[in-house]
Formats: structure tokens, C-alpha cells, sequence
């Protein structure tokens, strides 16, 4: 476990507050890939800045698949919410930076959100096709609840999930409507809460066996809500095949 989760609460936002000031660690792509490969750092490592990442990622040229994006991918909201799950300490390190500050292409949208979590930028491929088809109009967990419906101030039947990543706005609260409006905004808030969950911050789930530096398992309570039950296993599972056939190379 990483030495970010232990200890007190001063020490350890001493040590993220470092962490978020340091640059990514990348690795060089193939010679007919990006100048910049954006890999899964571990719990505790240093994570870039906006700009950082912003740099690296538009040095590289990319053509837009998805051309219905162009509004959202240009739209930069201001707006600042919590971390649904993460406990006061992350909260306090991790929620300031969701600023969805990013324009550009919806490759370089997710991209950009990778680098700046620190995750593995393919893998961020892989669960935008099986979330949206790397389309922002897609609009899911439709309910007719009423009340449900209340707390995004529709009416019923509405939808709950929003954006490339479907962040479900009756469960992270305040993140609608901007997450339907702004791909970057969107997209930063679902990795966000991916790398609280990854970096140990959800003690909610420890009964469930849940421990910091589990990739898969934060994926698949993203969807789920619960550490490795049979739905986050599925999810888990069509996300994997998603990244081994490589499924947004056909957009």
C-alpha cells in the first residue's frame, strides 16, 4: 500500500500536495505513435498538471472520429465538485484539480485525462467505447422515477449517465449537466474518482476486500458500485475485450 494512505492526515496531504506539483512519467510510443505513451503510475506516484499534460498531448497530430463531439470537445465549464466516495483527505488533495480545462479532439480529450490521472491511455479507450462509443450524446441509466429524475431537475424518464465516461449524475452529484456539455469536464471527474479509488481512498468498500493499487477493481466498481461483484466482473470484463481488439480503431 502506498505510503500516500498511511499515517496522518497532515502528512499525507503534505506528500500529495507534492506529488500533484511533479511532472508524469511517460514512456516513448512506437516509431508511427505518439511522442508520448501514457502508462498506469502507481499509487502514490507524482501526477502532472493541466498544462503538462495539455503539452504533450497536443504535440502529437489527431483527426477527429467522432465530428457530432465538436460542441462538447470545445466547451470549458467552471464549476467544482466533490469526489463521490472519497473520504475528506482526497477530497481535499484531488477535487480542486477537475477543472476540465481541455479542448481538442475526442482522442486527445481522453488522452489528456489519462495523463493527467495517471492511467494507462489505452485502457481509457477501451471503457470510453464500452461507455459511449466515444460519443457525448450518449445518455444512459434512463429511469422513470420521479424522484430520481428530481435530483438532476428532469422529468421522468430521464436519463442518469452523461459523456464519454457516463458519469451518473444522481450519483455524483453536481456533475450534471456539464458532464453532458463538456467532454473534458466529464471525462477529468471519472478519472478522478478512478484514481481516488485506486490510490485507497474508498474505505466504504474495505469490507469487500477492497485495497489501493487495484486498476481492474476501481473499473469495475466505477460501474457497479461494489468491489468485484458479478456486474463489475462483466463490465470489467467487456472493457478488457474492448482494449484487446482494440474496438476504437474502427471509428
Amino acid at each position: 500500500m502506498s505510503a500516500l494512505i498511511i499515517g496522518s492526515k497532515i502528512v499525507r496531504l503534505a506528500l500529495v500536495a507534492l506529488a500533484l506539483t511533479a511532472v508524469a512519467l511517460v514512456v516513448a510510443g512506437p516509431d508511427d505513435g505518439p511522442t508520448h505513451y501514457f502508462a498506469t503510475l502507481p499509487p502514490g506516484s507524482p501526477l502532472p498538471d493541466d498544462t503538462t499534460c495539455a503539452a504533450q498531448v497536443l504535440v502529437d497530430p489527431s483527426e477527429e472520429n467522432r465530428p457530432a463531439n465538436a460542441e462538447a470537445n470545445t466547451t470549458v465549464v467552471d464549476i467544482s465538485v466533490d469526489i463521490d466516495g472519497a473520504d475528506a483527505t482526497w477530497n481535499e488533495a484531488f477535487a480542486p484539480r477537475i477543472t476540465g480545462d481541455f479542448t481538442g479532439t475526442t482522442e486527445q480529450v481522453l488522452r489528456w485525462v489519462s495523463c493527467k490521472w495517471g492511467f494507462d491511455e489505452d485502457v481509457t479507450r477501451a471503457r470510453a467505447v464500452t461507455e459511449s462509443s466515444w460519443l457525448m450524446s450518449t445518455a444512459g441509466d434512463v429511469t422513470a422515477d420521479a424522484a430520481v429524475c428530481g435530483i438532476l431537475g428532469l422529468e421522468p424518464p430521464c436519463a442518469q449517465s452523461y459523456g464519454l465516461l457516463q458519469v451518473k449524475g444522481t450519483v455524483h452529484e453536481g456533475t450534471y449537466p456539464y458532464s453532458a456539455r463538456s467532454s473534458a469536464f466529464g471525462a477529468d471527474y471519472a478519472m478522478a474518482w478512478l484514481r481516488s479509488c485506486y490510490e485507497g481512498s474508498f474505505t466504504w468498500l474495505r469490507d469487500a476486500g477492497y485495497e489501493a493499487g487495484d486498476e481492474w477493481g476501481c473499473v469495475g466498481a466505477w460501474f457497479s458500485g461494489e468491489w468485484w461483484d458479478q456486474p463489475a466482473n462483466d463490465y470489467v470484463g467487456e472493457v478488457r475485450a474492448n482494449l484487446e481488439q482494440r474496438s476504437w480503431e474502427r471509428y
